[in-house]
């Protein structure tokens, strides 16, 4: 049986990639795995547009909603995770189609991505700690010394990846870009296509969702985490959408300004991924004006892949 190449359908926020890949998966027999870091999370499955209990009657998803909130997820662990799971998929004779917009999981599973050593809880504490107290500027300030290239990679409040590059030199006295360089793990070839809209098109859709998603029990999501009683600094509590709606169930602001700031920051998240993913190379792109597209897109994508 020749091997089954994964497919890729990538592409910004509320861009309709979840749509068009199950029109896919009923195509190519495919099955579906989530390449998105906040999909991850059991509990978030409203506000990050996780796969249905209806989606997945029409073909089973994978990667999605199987984490608690309070743990700790990253690319690499994703790549390494991802990787049998395509493997498993086609050895079956399916499609895998890997549906996403977290660039760095994309990169780290089709690219490869640099294996550093382990977390030290220690020395990341005492980071933290220093960001709390000096400020990311402090940091970068830092990180600009001994690492000036992978500074310059690292998006302005991007306080995560700055500390990873500072704990990275601090356990191994190199700078991280010489050792991605050397260590870079084997990526995996895949079919890759991109999905775009106009900028205004794409804010319209981003406003839409919202409102759909609020009365899909958006709010209510978000108290149940609230009466969890998960600590402040989980990770899935900072999800975007549940932290401003969090920050209004504690009083901060009104329930109008939460929505307003939440399509606010969607759309600068949705900016940031169409930069990033211009640098992303051999994507067939498809420019759409409305979902009643969504369709000819999965046709032209199955009809790609089977040629």
């Amino acid at each position: 049986m020749a091997r089954v190449i994964p497919v890729v359908l990538l592409g910004a926020t509320a861009g309709g990639k979840s749509e068009i890949a199950l029109h896919l998966a009923r195509s190519l027999a495919g099955e579906v795995v989530g390449a998105d870091s906040r999909q991850i999370y059991r509990g978030l499955e409203v506000g990050t547009a996780a796969p249905s209990a209806k989606d997945r009657t029409v073909a089973p998803h994978h990667l999605a909603s199987f984490l608690a909130p309070d743990e700790i997820y990253s690319a690499g662990r994703y790549a390494r995770e991802a990787a049998p799971v395509l493997e498993e998929i086609t050895s079956r004779g399916r499609t895998a189609i890997v549906v996403g917009g977290s660039g760095l999981y994309l990169r780290a599973l089709l690219d490869g991505l640099f294996e550093g050593p382990e977390r030290d809880p220690a020395l990341r504490a005492a980071l933290d700690e220093r960001l709390r107290r000096e400020g990311l500027d402090a940091l970068r300030a830092d990180l600009a010394r001994v690492d000036p290239a992978a500074l310059a990679a690292i998006l302005p409040g991007d306080s995560v990846r700055v500390i990873r590059a500072l704990e990275v030199h601090a356990l191994t006295g190199r700078p991280i870009t010489e050792l991605r360089r050397e260590r870079r793990r084997k990526g995996i070839a895949a079919h890759r296509f991109g999905i775009r809209w106009s900028r205004a098109l794409l804010a319209r859709r981003i406003v839409d969702r919202i409102r759909d998603q609020l009365a899909d029990g958006f709010l209510d999501q978000a108290r149940a985490l609230l009466e969890a009683g998960y600590p402040p600094n989980a990770p899935g509590l900072h999800t975007l959408g549940y932290r401003e709606l969090l920050a209004h169930l504690r009083g901060q602001y009104s329930l109008e300004a939460a929505v307003d700031t939440i399509a606010l920051r969607t759309r600068q998240l949705a900016k940031r991924q169409e930069t990033w993913f211009r640098t992303t190379g051999e994507v067939t792109w498809f420019d759409l004006e409305a979902a009643e597209q969504f369709p000819e897109v999965a046709k032209s994508i199955a009809s790609a892949v089977e040629r």
